[in-house]
């Protein structure tokens, strides 16, 4: 019987618990990522009086340096997270990254400086950066080819999830934004006690490590590993990505891996998600209702995101995707828009513009890339490739964070928004010529699925 039957034939609740015990991983990167939106509200000398406080960003350049230093360190976890993997095993690496989740909030709840507040979040970022490299290739291995795309739906799902409740957080906490960034270890927790329990390693890491495979107890009794590797199989690491890249094995799909990852992040999203408050301020809503309209936002976010988890595996990634853009590209257009309004016909239509670019995202860009990224690859550096898509998605993301505040000052709130609006079009042609359809492929197949328009 092959991997791939096995797979099949695993029973549903063991995968509902894979993915949900590993899910808290993505939570954990939604979390620590967003949980600074509300904690700006309190320690931005422009929104709040914090003049007396030992933290107090001044100046939108400390603001950026802020919200993009957990951006930094993921752009490190992601690039180190497919050596570690290969080495190691997905979910050892997994589990070990929960440090990161623990070191990194704590830090952040006791920072004495607005530079220990960043390194801290630093800190998280590497665990952040771990995570998005690793979970949707771990779950790609280990769940069935005809529910790869719903479960990882689900796993995007769970990355909202952390956002929306740090949203929750913060509006219930308010001013005691300390609090709100050390609740972020209470998930690392329970993930470190029903890890062991609930994750198997990976059949495909253990096809790769030869002698060890047959003998392993990480994949009983969940899954079986099926036969010996071949040699470039068991090689892995960073070595087999460049022999790969040299022989033109992986040049498609670096080219569709590296462009969608790096086009999710122009997007524009981080910017309504780091900054969503403060576009809400600017649009015209009081201090108090900004953190409740972005836990709304985030909500409806998710009952998106479900509705993409039962609809992925039987309309396909792209026809999905090519609604969602079209979507993206007008509601960012109308909130550029709405900034030429006067602030009580703007302040609704900003609202409604967020909310269907959310949405819109999660049908598309959203999960796009942590799907067809872990499915594009290889056996051989699946790991090493997308650990490099996903490092470049967080260097892009650090740098849109960094930039959007100073940029809006030049370009105005509306012609920020035009632009990313050009982004979405250009994005959608990139999906359409570029991105191949994965739907319903097994992962065991040794060089990956290529687009019937892009070909090298």
């Amino acid at each position: 019987m092959t991997h791939a039957r096995l797979v099949e034939d695993t029973p549903t609740w063991k995968l509902t618990l894979l993915v949900l015990v590993t899910s808290i991983s993505l939570f954990e990167f939604g979390y620590n990522t967003a949980s600074i939106s509300g904690v700006l509200l309190y320690i931005d000398a422009a929104e709040f009086d914090c003049s007396q406080q030992a933290i107090c960003l001044m100046n939108s350049v400390q603001k950026g340096y802020v919200v993009s230093s957990c951006l930094f360190g993921a752009c490190f976890g992601a690039l180190m997270a497919g050596s570690l993997a290969d080495r190691f095993g997905r979910r050892t690496v997994l589990l070990a990254n929960n440090v990161f989740f623990i070191l990194g909030p704590l830090g952040m709840a006791m920072a004495p400086t607005v530079h220990i507040l960043a390194a801290a979040r630093a800190i998280a970022g590497i665990g952040v950066g771990i995570s998005s490299a690793l979970v949707h290739v771990y779950i790609g291995e280990n769940v069935p080819a005809s529910r790869r795309g719903e479960q990882g739906a689900i796993l995007v799902m769970m990355g909202t999830g952390g956002i929306l409740v740090s949203t929750l957080a913060s509006w219930l906490l308010q001013d005691d934004w300390r609090t709100v960034l050390g609740l972020a270890i209470l998930p690392a927790m329970l993930q470190l006690v029903l890890g062991p329990l609930f994750m198997p390693e990976s059949p495909a890491w253990l096809r790769m490590q030869q002698g060890r495979a047959q003998s392993s107890d990480h994949a009983a009794p969940l899954l079986h590993v099926d036969a010996m590797p071949r040699s470039s199989e068991r090689e892995g690491g960073w070595m087999a990505l460049v022999k790969a890249a040299r022989t033109g094995q992986v040049t498609s799909a670096l080219v569709v891996g590296l462009g969608l990852n790096i086009l999710q992040q122009v997007s524009g999203i981080n910017v309504v998600v780091y900054y969503g408050p403060k576009v809400l301020s600017m649009a015209g809503f009081p201090k108090e209702d900004l953190m409740l309209l972005s836990a709304l936002l985030s909500a409806v976010q998710m009952m998106a995101t479900l509705l993409l988890a039962r609809l992925v595996d039987r309309l396909g990634r792209r026809p999905m995707s090519f609604v969602g853009l079209a979507l993206m590209a007008v509601s960012l257009a109308t909130l550029g828009a709405a900034f030429e309004l006067p602030i009580e016909d703007s302040k609704w239509l900003a609202v409604w513009s967020l909310l269907i670019f959310r949405v819109a995202f999660s049908l598309s860009l959203g999960p796009l890339p942590y799907i067809i990224t872990a499915e594009i690859f290889p056996l051989s550096c699946r790991a090493s490739g997308v650990s490099l898509c996903w490092s470049v998605n967080w260097f892009s993301n650090c740098l849109v964070s960094m930039t959007f505040l100073p940029i809006m000052e030049v370009l105005h709130p509306s012609n920020t928004f035009f632009m990313y609006a050009v982004v979405s079009i250009i994005t959608l042609i990139f999906v359409k010529f570029c991105v191949p359809e994965t739907s319903g492929k097994t992962l065991d197949v040794g060089s990956p699925p290529r687009s019937r328009a892009l070909s090298f």
